[in-house]
Parts: C-alpha cells; sequence; structure tokens
C-alpha cells in the first residue's frame, strides 16, 4: 500500500597581626552563634524526609497530550509515555494504568498482557512491540485512549506503572510508581476544508495507528513527532480499484495526479518541486532533505501549519509568500521522496517542517463516510496491484462533520 518510507583558583592565604587575629576569632564566634541559631530555627521549618525508593524506569509524558473526535464519534486522547531506564540490567513493565489527575482521579485506560505489549516499544521507529526495556535505554508507551460518550476531557492525567526488576540488585522486585504527570490540552483541533474532492479517498495511516504514530525523530538536538496525526490518501475508482495496468507505474495508479487542494484561507511558507517521482513499489533513497518530496506547507496561524508532502514533479501552483483560499489547487497528487507509490501525506504541526515540528490533531468540517477497508495484509496488498476490488465494510456509513477519518476508512469529499 502506498505510504511513507518515514572549578576556580584558591585565594592566597593572608597573614594577621596577633590583635587583628583575636578580632577575627570574636568576630567569627559571633557569626557562627547567628548562624547556629538561624540553622536551629530553620531546621524546626523543615519538613520531615519523606521515604526513598527505586524508581526503576523514570516517567516522563514526551509531548502535551491532545484530542480529537473521530468518526466514531468519541473523543481521542493521544500522547507518549516515555520510560527511561536507570538500572544496569532490563525491566520488564508489567501493567500501567493512566489516571485523572487528582484525590478522585478515576482511571482512563489500563494496558497489561497483549495489549501493553501492542501499545509498547522502544524509541526507535520501526521497532518491534516489547515490554522490556534494556538496562540503559528507553521505552515508549504509545498511548491512544477513546473515552466513552459522554465522558468528559480530563485536565491532567497521571500512570500507575507496575514494573519486574531481575533478582540480585538491591530493589524489591516487583515495583510500583505513580509519575508522569502531565495537563492535557484543552482547546478544540484545528477543522479543516477537504484536501481533495469526490468519493473513494482511503486514510491509511491515519491516527492513531501505521508507521506516523511512531515516527519519532532525532534532529536538531531534540525528539519531534510531528507525524503524530497524519494521514496517507490513498484513492479508489467507482469499482473500488486503486490500480488499472502495470502497478509499477505511476499513472497506473487511478489517484495519481489528482488535484490537491488548499484546507483553508493561509500563507504559503514553503514551495519545493525539483524532486522526481519515485518508480511505485521499488523507491530510490533519499537524504534528509529530500524525505518530503515536493511540498507544500500553509501557515494558518500562530503555531499552526498545514503540510503535503509527495507531491507530483511539476505540478505545484503556488510560491512561497503567496496567499491562497480554500478549495484553492495547490498541486497534484504524486509519488516523490519517501513514498512507495503514489498517495497524499497531510498533517498540522507547530512549525514549518514535515519531519520536526510537533503534530497537532486536525479534523475536517464535513465528508460522508463511506466505510472501511480490511488491515493492510500480503493479500491484500496483492490485490491491489493485480487491480482487483477491494472489500469495503460499510457498516456506519454516513455524513460527519468536524471529526477525523480513522485508519483505513474510505470517504468522501465535497466536490468532484
Amino acid at each position: 500500500m502506498p505510504r511513507d518510507t518515514h572549578w576556580g583558583r584558591l585565594a592566597p592565604a593572608t597573614s594577621l597581626r596577633p590583635r587583628h587575629a583575636a578580632a577575627l576569632v570574636a568576630a567569627i564566634s559571633a557569626v557562627c552563634a547567628v548562624a547556629i541559631g538561624t540553622a536551629a530555627a530553620q531546621d524546626r521549618r523543615l519538613p520531615r524526609p519523606g521515604v526513598d525508593r527505586y524508581t526503576p524506569l523514570v516517567q516522563k509524558v514526551h509531548s502535551t497530550p491532545r484530542w480529537f473526535r473521530g468518526t466514531d464519534g468519541r473523543i481521542h486522547l493521544a500522547y507518549e509515555l516515555m520510560l527511561t531506564n536507570g538500572l544496569p540490567v532490563p525491566v520488564d513493565v508489567t501493567s500501567v494504568a493512566v489516571r485523572r489527575a487528582g484525590r478522585r482521579g478515576g482511571i482512563l485506560k489500563r494496558l497489561s498482557g497483549s495489549r501493553l505489549e501492542a501499545a509498547m516499544s522502544l524509541l526507535a521507529p520501526n521497532t518491534e512491540p516489547t515490554t522490556t526495556v534494556p538496562n540503559s535505554a528507553v521505552g515508549v508507551v504509545w498511548f491512544e485512549i477513546v473515552l466513552p460518550r459522554g465522558a468528559r476531557l480530563p485536565r491532567a492525567i497521571k500512570h500507575t506503572l507496575t514494573v519486574a526488576v531481575s533478582q540480585g540488585l538491591p530493589a524489591p522486585i516487583r515495583i510500583t510508581d505513580t509519575g508522569g504527570f502531565a495537563r492535557v490540552d484543552q482547546r478544540p483541533p484545528t477543522v479543516l476544508g477537504p484536501p481533495l474532492r469526490g468519493a473513494g479517498w482511503i486514510a491509511f495511516g491515519s491516527c492513531c495507528d501505521g508507521p506516523h504514530r511512531r515516527a519519532l525523530q532525532p534532529v536538531n538536538g531534540k525528539l519531534k513527532l510531528a507525524q503524530r496525526f497524519a494521514i496517507d490518501w490513498n484513492g479508489s475508482d467507482s469499482q473500488r480499484r486503486l490500480v488499472v495496468g502495470d502497478p509499477d507505474v505511476n499513472t497506473s495508479w487511478v489517484f495519481f495526479g489528482k488535484p490537491v487542494l488548499a484546507v483553508a484561507d493561509a500563507r504559503v511558507v514553503a514551495a519545493v518541486d525539483r524532486y522526481p517521482d519515485q518508480i511505485p513499489n521499488n523507491p530510490g533513497p533519499v537524504t534528509l532533505k529530500s524525505a518530503g518530496g515536493n511540498h507544500v506547507i500553509l501557515r494558518l496561524g500562530p503555531g499552526r501549519y498545514a503540510g503535503y508532502a509527495h507531491l507530483r514533479r511539476g505540478s505545484v501552483r503556488v510560491r512561497r509568500g503567496q496567499r491562497v483560499r480554500r478549495g484553492q489547487v495547490i498541486g497534484e497528487l504524486g509519488n516523490t521522496g519517501s513514498s512507495s507509490g503514489p498517495h497524499l501525506h497531510l498533517q498540522l504541526m507547530t512549525r514549518p517542517s514535515i519531519p520536526f515540528g510537533d503534530g497537532l490533531p486536525l479534523v475536517f468540517d464535513r465528508f460522508e463516510l463511506t466505510g472501511k477497508t480490511p488491515p493492510l495484509s500480503d493479500a491484500l496488498e496483492e490485490a491491489i496491484n493485480a487491480g482487483q476490488s477491494i472489500p469495503v465494510d460499510t457498516a456506519g456509513a454516513g455524513p460527519r462533520r468536524r471529526q477525523l477519518p480513522l485508519g483505513r476508512q474510505m470517504v468522501r469529499f465535497p466536490g468532484g
């Protein structure tokens, strides 16, 4: 399936005459008396010492937890819990619970067993699921909390973590620790217009699954996850085919070259059109600079940028500094940069850099949900490349407003 391949010198000694020395001793004695009295007074105000204990995995929420409303009508809260192992031995995570912060904070989500393993990996992208954090390493729990209908968004959260430690250390074998406090962004997600026209658009890699969700990038001295809420848009024709002809030719993909639209009135801050289209299923190497391929970045407002990646070579119709209107064609869907086949990569971020901002949630003002495709598999990809119609489950289809299509959902945008 086409997608992103994403101290100082000592002072000299001073000699003193005897009378000067006696005066100095008297002065020091007076100062010491005052200091002792002050220290005694301060000591009476000191709190009692707490109970120190090992916390083998140091918890930290990587970025402010943010939310959106999905096509299921429910609130989805997405963020990353970083677990740094400070011990010289591996540590196994046996369970983690997310709670509303406060004395009566209820549990929002509890993970253990296979569910925990599926939601956890080591820090680097494309690492296998694991609940073991090696010594001196960092693990991540990639959280997506789906709140029950009618539940209120938490203002802050904390985490209760239970871990198992190897024997032979001066620490309990099993330790439970509460930490990872974070305030939740209460602001609603940014509402966008359609990036494409018409029917048959499939949201592969939408939040909160797929490679986008776990693509933390260490660049410029920081870890950033600009693709947290990104979508790779693929398309199909009226017969639900993605390919008609040779799948190794871009023009055989029925949505290649389709117009890409501005999602809001905005100013263009980047417009790049110099990279060749890749060969589908056989992409060439890319660099950090060329990973986004031909791309456009729009400034929607302070700290909000929409990024479009992998546009067709020669199709970018805007220039840096230009003002655009919602619905205006800014380029065409292509296959450039870090891409295995034609698709449109769309994301919202805090800075004008497709790989390295902080990903922000987005929703579309209106669209029609028409169904959902099966999970990606070798068999499904073979069927797509053979030009076969893909199965679509139409349960729950219907109009949607101010929601985000979830992974593998097919939608119809206005127009086309």
